[in-house]
């Protein structure tokens, strides 16, 4: 279990609260968290178990400290398994608590944001929506991904989005000989996140900086190819350097890499495995490279997402310079904060 207290939670939840989320006197708050069934403990995994109960908990100790800052009403409720009924679950009950609130903030196994039992209200009276699935309790603590300057992460990950929102040619590369293509034949809108929550309607993930692009797995106006060179410890079973030659949106050839290696030269010899994300962190105190949920907004660090690949989420690689339109940038010159 999670050595958090409220007592240490407090610094990042009051900086979310003034900062991140901009909650004034009135406006009442939902805290939103799946919980494992007594079915669940006959048949799921320890591991999985386990983290929902410390999201079960750190969702109880985000209510409390709330309630401790801030005047507000704040009400706790715990939703059947995402993992199960996240599709539609049937829970007119939540539907009601959504829709009686201003600010949700949902800490779940699955992402919530397509299932309509809790969109549909979201959307009917534009509220706050802060989305943090598989959140690990500890990225509260501070120094930790959300004890973040709002202000400067925004204007990092802003002008980083104004030099690849529409972009004709992109390039990323790493030290270790990483080389990433993207060639944009029409224009492919990037989406940016940086945090802020703080006007109705408006959605935030936990932790936030991050410029995305998505690729649905029928786009055609994007190419991408190239190389990606992954060191191993990423997960488990990647334990040798992972070489991944990418051609025309699609995963071609695979050396090394250990048992991940083994196992994606087999899934590419039985089925077409596509490019379907890549995204760029630009959060400084995203300082956890090995957890999944910070290292997608690691400040430089480039991820990519295969489909279907079931067995890790994303590739990732430091980039030590990008070329846009054939303009050269340096790390420094891509993730600096540039006010003037």
């Amino acid at each position: 279990m999670s050595p958090l207290t409220n007592e240490s939670l407090k610094p990042v939840i009051k900086r979310l609260l003034n900062e991140a989320w901009g909650v004034t006197e009135g406006e009442k708050i939902l805290v939103i968290s799946d919980y494992p069934s007594a079915e669940d403990f006959q048949i799921k995994p320890l591991i999985l178990l386990e983290t929902m109960m410390e999201r079960n908990i750190l969702a109880k100790r985000i209510r409390d400290t709330i309630e401790e800052l801030v005047p507000n009403k704040v009400d706790l409720y715990f939703m059947k398994p995402t993992y199960q009924h996240y599709k539609n679950p049937e829970d007119r009950k939540l539907k009601q608590k959504i829709l009686d609130s201003d600010v949700v903030i949902t800490l779940t196994e699955f992402s919530l944001t397509d299932v309509p039992i809790i969109t549909e209200p979201l959307e009917e009276k534009k509220l706050r929506h802060i989305s943090g699935p598989q959140v690990p309790p500890d990225i509260f603590l501070p120094e930790g991904p959300l004890d973040v300057d709002y202000f400067k992460m925004e204007s990092i990950t802003t002008q980083l989005f104004s030099l690849v929102q529409g972009a004709r040619k992109i390039e990323f590369f790493d030290v270790a000989g990483s080389h990433l293509i993207l060639e944009f034949l029409h224009p492919v809108d990037w989406l940016w996140e940086s945090g802020f929550a703080t006007e109705k309607g408006m959605f935030s993930n936990l932790p936030a900086g991050e410029i995305t692009l998505m690729l649905p797995y029928t786009q055609r106006d994007c190419k991408i190819s190239g190389t990606l060179n992954i060191f191993p410890g990423w997960q488990e079973d990647l334990t040798q350097l992972l070489s991944l030659t990418l051609k025309d949106n699609r995963l071609v050839d695979v050396e090394g890499g250990g048992k991940a290696g083994e196992y994606l030269q087999q899934l590419i010899y039985r089925e077409e495995v596509r490019i379907v994300q890549v995204g760029v962190g630009t959060n400084p105190q995203a300082k956890d490279p090995l957890c999944p949920t910070v290292a997608d907004k690691f400040i430089g660090m480039t991820h990519v997402r295969l489909d279907p690949d079931e067995r890790v989420e994303h590739y990732y690689f430091p980039i030590s310079k990008m070329k846009i339109n054939e303009k050269e940038y340096s790390r420094t010159e891509l993730f600096e904060n540039r006010d003037t």
